[in-house]
């Protein structure tokens, strides 16, 4: 009886170590990381073979009445005047060499027909100077109270 309790002995030992091996293989190769294949390299540019950029197309050409012109020939035309100014408000202030100023209304029409009876074709207005830039914006300091 001794023998056979003793052989069960033997026999459950072994069986703990098989399972006690297992376990320890298990746990060991759920442990061990699988390395990711590296990043294939990237692909070799040769510099001398990328294009300029594109140019830049030119601005578009804006075909406006030469004022200059048309301002000297309007004071050949009418030698008593001195000088021709425009209002925001659609006026048309003229300037003779007398002193006197004469001042029409370009928006309404008797005053259009009687400038141009008087002095001929208006000269082209000149351009708008052109506008003031924005202001740097205004940074604030915020005080923290203690």
């Amino acid at each position: 009886m001794r023998r056979c309790v003793l052989l069960e002995n033997q026999f459950m030992t072994k069986r703990i170590f098989l399972a006690l091996a297992l376990l320890t293989g298990s746990v060991a190769f759920a442990q061990k990381k699988v390395k990711q294949p590296p990043p294939p390299p990237p692909p070799v540019v040769d510099v001398k073979e990328i294009p300029p950029p594109p140019k830049t197309p030119p601005p578009p050409i804006i075909k406006r009445a030469n004022w200059k012109e048309s301002y000297s020939a309007f004071l050949k035309r009418n030698p008593r005047v001195k000088g021709i100014g425009w209002t925001k408000r659609n006026a048309v202030i003229i300037r003779l060499k007398s002193g006197k100023e004469e001042v029409y209304d370009l928006s309404k029409e008797e005053d259009v027909v009687s400038v141009r009876n008087k002095y001929g074709q208006l000269p082209a207005p000149p351009p708008p100077p052109p506008s003031a830039p924005f202001p740097p914006p205004r940074v604030q300091n915020k005080r923290t109270q203690s």
